[in-house]
């Protein structure tokens, strides 16, 4: 049998060839009887789409491009890269949508541009973009709709699709968390300063220490990995040697602190507790298991790609969506 075409399917359906083709590529103003009977036909005859040739009359491509830090693909278990992207890839699939995955290397500053310029895609939703700082500005101006999984370190247009966590809240849970269980010689390791997920978690902690009248100023910063988090633990213990409770603004951060308490003696949570931030894989499997503020990264990634799809239909929807955290209890505090 020969492969079905597009007039075949309008003579099917009892349309023209242009009705049909507008259908097929998503177009708007079709009558709703003709639409099904298009749709229907196709369906009946195993008729598939040419994707390039649509993306040239002007259609949608179909896809959605999700946009990661090469070296992600490094540690696919673990990171919070892994809970976003599943997320994302399940809220597409459910929308019958391909998601195309681009890995960003440090040196490509105009590849992933470009490729969003040629409209292969219809949008793109950008994971753990403070590992791809170099290309976020072009991003920001790419002519297909882009969600941001957390906000980026650059100034976006207000009307951004930003997908977040309440990070100013779970620094809250943090530490009346601590306070919860007595703990009141208590330090941050906090994430980097130009990053505003960062800033936030460390804007709750402060600001709950202040209304418990606990002090808030032993305060180290550090990057979101497990040798940041080690070398940060050892500067804090350095000035705060007596400290009871840390928040690590991240549970890489977290694990790699709990190395160094374990390699000074201090046993936790005997002498000191410990409560991290994200709940990746890491967190349960740390010793001992962490306690950690959560952020929901699926729900993240799902909401992610829900609102892009909406935007690029043209349906109002909460462009900068902020998910709760909630704290998860292990045996770390």
């Amino acid at each position: 049998m020969t492969r079905p075409t597009l007039v075949d399917v309008a003579r099917a359906a009892g349309v023209s060839r242009a009705t049909a083709a507008r259908v097929l590529a998503g177009g708007a103003n079709v009558n709703v009887q003709m639409s099904a009977a298009v749709e229907h036909a196709a369906k009946t005859l195993g008729y598939e789409t040419n994707s390039a040739a649509r993306v040239l009359r002007g259609g949608r491509a179909g896809a959605i491009a999700l946009i990661i830090a090469f070296n992600e693909l490094d540690s696919l278990a673990g990171t919070f890269f892994t809970s976003v992207l599943k997320g994302a890839a399940d809220a597409l699939y459910a929308s019958e949508i391909q998601p195309v995955l681009l890995p960003a290397d440090h040196d490509d500053s105009d590849r992933i541009p470009r490729f969003l310029r040629s409209r292969a895609v219809d949008g793109a939703i950008v994971i753990l973009q403070h590992e791809i700082t170099h290309l976020a500005e072009t991003l920001a101006t790419s002519p297909v709709p882009i969600a941001w999984v957390g906000r980026p370190r650059i100034a976006l247009a207000p009307d951004a699709i930003v997908v977040d966590s309440d990070n100013y809240g779970g620094g809250a849970l943090a530490a009346r968390a601590l306070a919860d269980i007595g703990r009141r010689r208590l330090g941050i390791i906090a994430g980097p300063h130009d990053m505003e997920p960062a800033r936030d978690r460390v804007r709750g902690w402060r600001d709950e220490l202040a209304r418990l009248g606990i002090d808030s100023s032993s305060t180290v910063h550090g990057e979101f990995t497990m040798e940041s988090g080690s070398a940060a633990m050892a500067r804090l213990l350095q000035r705060h040697p007596d400290l009871d409770g840390v928040f690590a603004s991240s549970d890489l951060m977290a694990s790699g602190a709990l190395r160094v308490l374990q390699a000074s003696g201090r046993r936790v949570p005997s002498d000191v507790s410990v409560i991290g931030f994200d709940d990746v894989v890491v967190a349960a499997t740390s010793d001992p298991p962490l306690t950690t503020i959560r952020q929901p990264l699926e729900d993240m990634g799902r909401v992610a790609a829900e609102t892009v799809l909406a935007v690029i239909q043209g349906r109002q929807v909460d462009r900068q969506p902020i998910l709760a955290t909630t704290v998860v209890q292990r045996e770390s505090t």
